[in-house]
């Protein structure tokens, strides 16, 4: 139900108070980093929406308010809901542009959310009248992907949803959506969560509390990203340690052994990650893992950059403390600014799905050919 959604009252109340109000808008953004319980919201929210029989439960998170409506989860609404077979709830997401009925189209790679998909699994379905409740609902999962057609597409939907539909863009980049988009949505924000609230939800899943604590910091208060990392075997938080111990004694002329390993290590755990997200593309899964990988370097040089002032435990690699010395005695604070920027600019490069097997090897070279890497 909504009230035990894991440090979100906020956005909870916010629902909350528009359901008891019975004002509630046809159109909502859920806004916030990834892994911050948007999508596990939009889905309780969507659960009590379709729910033919709603009760009045205390709400714990919001002792002030006294009680919150919640789903019943007996009448056959629910029940539907809860064995993912719901005729009036469709989640949207890039992927399927694999069941388009075009078969030049099903072999486009989804890089963004593209109209097709938009057209044939919200716009057309959403005229179509509900069959077990009295609403729809759609979420949208990467909404930040959505490019410019198919929000333009989505415009009059959005303004106008037919037939009691209700529609939630869930977005990690709100810059991304054209103001047009955002003025038709209710914007619900979800904050990242306090480290020693992942920490403790990680150690009591058995995560070594130093490794709970690096990804706590790592993924910026993200409990899915955290929970996620910690889960993948090989251990990813092995592979980290490994690539900043090999980074803190890396020369220029190591430059394509050391981009082979890192290919190599950001694709080790991808069988394990399949099965973590089995409805994401083996491409997305490939493109997060070298993200991770570039993610961690970022937070090093940012380590090396700080700690002079900042000290040891204020640092992300917190554990590493001898390898964030090594690269801030190796590389002055101008020379970590240049390979962090040069980090975002490998980030650019994985996201437009530049080849793969050249962007950490074009990241080391370029470090090369600016005279950052030195020899010791």
């Amino acid at each position: 139900m909504l009230s035990e959604i894991f440090c979100q009252t906020k956005a909870v109340d916010t629902l909350t108070r528009a359901y008891d109000c019975g004002r509630i808008p046809h159109a909502y953004i859920f806004e916030g980093i990834d892994g911050i319980g948007k999508y596990t919201t939009a889905l309780m929210w969507s659960k009590l929406l379709l729910c033919k029989s709603p009760a009045k439960n205390i709400a714990p998170s919001s002792p002030q308010r006294g009680f919150a409506a919640t789903s019943c989860g007996k009448c056959p609404s629910c029940l539907a809901f809860e064995v993912d077979s719901h005729p009036d709830f469709h989640h949207i997401y890039k992927e399927l542009l694999k069941l388009n009925s075009d078969a030049n189209k099903r072999k486009r790679q989804a890089l963004d959310l593209p109209v097709d998909v938009i057209r044939d699994f919200l716009v057309d379905k959403v005229q179509l009248k509900p069959s077990l409740s009295e609403s729809k609902i759609f979420i949208v999962s990467e909404a930040e992907k959505l490019n410019t057609e198919s929000q333009n597409l989505l415009l009059k939907t959005l303004e106008e949803p037919p037939n009691k539909s209700f529609i939630i863009l869930l977005c990690t980049k709100l810059d991304n959506l054209l103001p047009t988009t955002k003025s038709r949505c209710q914007i619900v924000h979800f904050g990242p969560l306090d480290e020693e609230k992942i920490i403790e939800y990680l150690t009591e899943k058995d995560v070594n509390k130093q490794e709970a604590k690096f990804w706590a910091r790592l993924t910026g208060g993200s409990i899915g990203q955290a929970d996620l990392f910690s889960k993948l075997a090989p251990s990813f938080y092995g592979i980290k340690k490994e690539l900043l111990d090999r980074f803190s004694k890396f020369q220029s002329a190591d430059a394509v052994d050391f981009a082979q390993w890192l290919n190599s290590a950001s694709s080790a755990p991808s069988e394990s990650w399949q099965k973590l997200k089995g409805d994401t593309s083996k491409s997305d899964l490939t493109r997060q893992a070298k993200r991770a990988i570039v993610s961690i370097l970022i937070s090093a040089f940012t380590d090396a950059m700080k700690i002079s002032f900042a000290g040891a435990e204020k640092m992300t690699n917190f554990d590493q403390p001898q390898q964030i010395k090594r690269l801030a005695e190796r590389f002055g604070p101008e020379a970590c600014a240049g390979i962090i920027e040069l980090c975002y600019e490998t980030v650019r490069f994985i996201d437009a799905s530049v080849n793969e097997k050249l962007v950490f090897e074009h990241l080391l070279l370029n470090c090369a050919d600016y005279d950052i890497i030195k020899i010791s």
